[in-house]
């Protein structure tokens, strides 16, 4: 059709050439801002609206009243062309009957059917590869050689973009090359289907139905990233479900290169500061903005987050929005309701991938599709998700941020705070499944925090980290008096933090009552096992740090199976718990059966997947094999094994975490056990720095760190006597 439109438009000029003389018509230049060629395609584009008009002509013709003299003349004009030679502008409905003739046709060796579809920039037939006798579509540049020079670019991108892709949920590209008028098309696989949401519709899919469409599509985003592409127009439209269930990704057009290579000429940018490119409905707060160096990946994942949302609610997002200015302000400074509000029987992990994915800020989404999709298997296997419900840990920080306790261990607290707050997120995802339960549980953290806040409640600047938690615990408590399952949770939490600033017995009571009420609530169907699990791996350390060895083996022990059941032989939780069983076995020198569990350990996690937590894990699997050569004596393995884990560990955390310090002291104590003094010291004054900054003085590791520092300086000294 672009074909036919262009050869319109070269016919009516040499008519109206050939005509000027015998109508006595000049037309007027305009204000000449624009060409005669661009006006009279404005001109043209009052009949055909796929006419290729420059986007800033028609709001300057609204302001300049000789350019839209110009615009009237030609419209005229062209009428009486019409009437006068019978040259007619193409309609804009495809003529399904009209099949160019495969030798006169536009594209040699290919025979043109009917118009599939028609894009911002290219239109769609279906046709046939007359060598083969194959079935393909064959895609062209509307407006031929009256497009522009960005378009051109564009259309000759998508060609490399489809060529250099391989992958069966997107489009196969076959051959490509230009018109008899040379101009640029491309033959590809024919994808007979229907469009993504039409096929959910249709079939009535549910969640997890629509999370295996969606998983298939994320793949092949991942596989497009990872190859440098950002498609920038994900959509229903553009995601068609073959006949065999397959969803296929079209439409590169929009694409963005972003490996590096420069296949496009200086000076031919196909982006303009202050250009969107896209489609509203679906693109990305930052996609708006117009601002292209802040596209990236994380633009097609709140796409891929519009669409799911769309399939498994039946609306998208911001239906709700008056204008586009709306729009943009919903995207920019809102989220949307939540999907279980909408559809109650929707799984809580599949709402927590789609918030994840449209949330406004680029770095609370997924930071890869190899991410998402990971997420996504794990929902479909059964086993938790990664992502969490960051909506609890947002408040708590932005509550945290305003008033802070004045304390030499408060950015401990802080971090501490944070990652329990996580930790209630997933508490959150699995045990909640009504909206008000949800909210009604958040608020009662946010009263908890607030109460302690200097300005509002019993706190004072000067607070003391016992009195703070004394505080939130007991407002917890009184709040969930009703809600004894989502109480278990928190008190665990609160537990740990006890735990975590060297308060066991605290920690013991807080984690106690949380156990007792979740074997309950296991027997009666409430609570999950993995739940059940989280609890008795918190009492195991309660136990372990209290010395009562023999019932933190039975925790241990007890969580293991649970976890193996519902996560997994080899997930890492599941391994994680195995290495902490054996540092029990270890520590009651029982050192074979802790060899075989940290052999077992190190050999499931073979199979982890390549994230930073996989990789902490297996950090702490090597440490505690360097461990257990200590126990052994064979303290030149545990100083290798110790090196290794801690060069492992720097390329996941920073210097200053605690892990960080804690396998340093662990290193100085093998170190010093070899006569190695100046490395031991090195590493126990390391230690000592981030122990203190993130334990405090009072904390036991601390203090085990300063008296290994002062052991190591007696036998500097009794060296030096010598």
């Amino acid at each position: 059709m672009g074909c036919k439109r262009a050869s319109a438009f070269r016919r009516a000029r040499r008519v109206k050439d050939e005509c000027t003389e015998t109508r006595g018509f000049e037309p007027s230049a305009g204000c000449g801002r624009f060409s005669l060629d661009a006006l009279e395609l404005a001109a043209l584009a009052r009949h055909d609206p796929q006419v290729p008009v420059d986007a800033s002509v028609l709001p300057h013709l609204k302001e300049c009243a000789r350019c839209q003299t110009a615009v009237d003349g030609f419209d005229r004009d062209n009428a009486f062309l019409g009437e006068f030679k019978g040259v007619l502008i193409a309609p804009t409905e495809p003529d399904a009957r009209a099949v160019p003739d495969a030798e006169s046709g536009p594209i040699r060796g290919y025979r043109l059917g009917r118009e599939l579809h028609r894009g911002g920039q290219g239109a769609v037939y279906a046709a046939e590869q007359l060598a083969t006798r194959r079935a393909c579509a064959v895609k062209m540049l509307l407006g031929g050689r009256f497009a522009s020079e960005r378009q051109r670019v564009r259309f000759e991108r998508e060609i490399e973009v489809v060529a250099r892709m391989r992958h069966p949920s997107v489009v196969t590209l076959y051959e490509s090359g230009l018109t008899r008028e040379g101009e640029p098309w491309f033959a590809m696989e024919l994808v007979e289907g229907a469009r993504l949401d039409d096929f959910v519709r249709t079939n009535a899919l549910h969640g997890r139905q629509v999370a295996l469409l969606l998983q298939s599509v994320t793949d092949a985003i991942a596989y497009a990233h990872r190859r440098g592409v950002i498609h920038r127009d994900l959509k229903p439209g553009n995601i068609l479900v073959d006949v065999d269930g397959t969803p296929r990704v079209l439409d590169f057009g929009l694409a963005r290169l972003d490996d590096g290579s420069n296949p496009i000429a200086p000076g031919a940018g196909t982006t303009m500061a202050g250009e969107f490119l896209g489609t509203f409905a679906y693109a990305a707060p930052e996609q708006l903005s117009g601002d292209p160096n802040a596209i990236d990946t994380r633009c097609d994942l709140y796409a891929l987050g519009v669409v799911f949302y769309e399939c498994i609610v039946g609306r998208k997002p911001f239906e709700g929005a008056r204008s586009i200015a709306e729009l943009i302000a919903q995207k920019t400074t809102s989220i949307p309701q939540r999907p279980c509000a909408l559809v109650p029987a929707l799984d809580r992990d599949l709402e927590v991938i789609v918030m994840k994915l449209l949330s406004p800020e680029p770095a609370r989404r997924y930071d890869t599709a190899d991410a998402l999709s990971e997420d996504l298997a794990r929902f479909l296997d059964g086993r938790p998700i990664l992502a969490r419900d960051d909506s609890l840990s947002y408040v708590v920080r932005k509550t945290l941020r305003r008033h802070w306790i004045a304390s030499s261990a408060a950015g401990a607290l802080l971090a501490t705070v944070l990652t329990a707050s996580v930790a209630l997120g997933f508490l959150y995802a699995h045990a909640e499944r009504e909206r008000v339960r949800s909210e009604r549980t958040l608020s009662t953290l946010q009263n908890a925090l607030g109460s302690a806040n200097p300005e509002t409640g019993a706190g004072s600047s000067s607070m003391r980290i016992d009195d703070f938690l004394t505080i939130v615990e007991q407002q917890v408590r009184a709040e969930l008096v009703d809600e004894p399952y989502l109480l278990a949770g928190v008190l665990r939490t609160v537990g740990l933090i006890h735990l975590g600033f060297d308060d066991p017995n605290r920690a013991r009571e807080a984690i106690e009552q949380a156990y007792r009420t979740q074997v309950e609530g296991v027997r009666l169907g409430s609570v999950l096992p993995q739940q059940l699990a989280e609890t008795e791996l918190a009492l195991a350390r309660v136990c372990f740090n209290t010395a009562d060895f023999v019932s933190a083996e039975r925790f241990y022990r007890s969580a293991l199976v649970l976890r193996e059941e519902s996560l997994g032989r080899d997930d890492v939780d599941t391994v994680d718990t195995l290495r902490q069983l054996a540092s029990v076995l270890r520590t009651t020198q029982r050192l074979d059966e802790a060899k075989a569990c940290l052999d077992d350990a190190l050999a499931r996690s073979q199979s982890f997947p390549s994230t930073a937590t996989a990789a902490i894990t297996r950090v702490g699997i090597l440490n505690g094999r360097a461990t257990l050569a200590g126990a052994r004596n064979d303290f030149a393995q545990a100083r290798a094994q110790y090196a290794e884990a801690l060069d492992a560990l720097l390329k996941f955390v920073p210097e200053d975490d605690y892990r960080v310090g804690r396998t340093r002291y662990n290193l100085a104590r093998a170190q010093v056990q070899l006569g190695d003094l100046d490395a031991a010291r090195e590493n126990a004054r390391a230690a000592i720095l981030v122990l203190r900054a993130r334990k405090g003085d009072e904390a036991s590791m601390t203090r085990q760190a300063v008296a290994l520092m002062e052991e190591i300086e007696k036998l500097s000294a009794t060296d030096d006597g010598r």
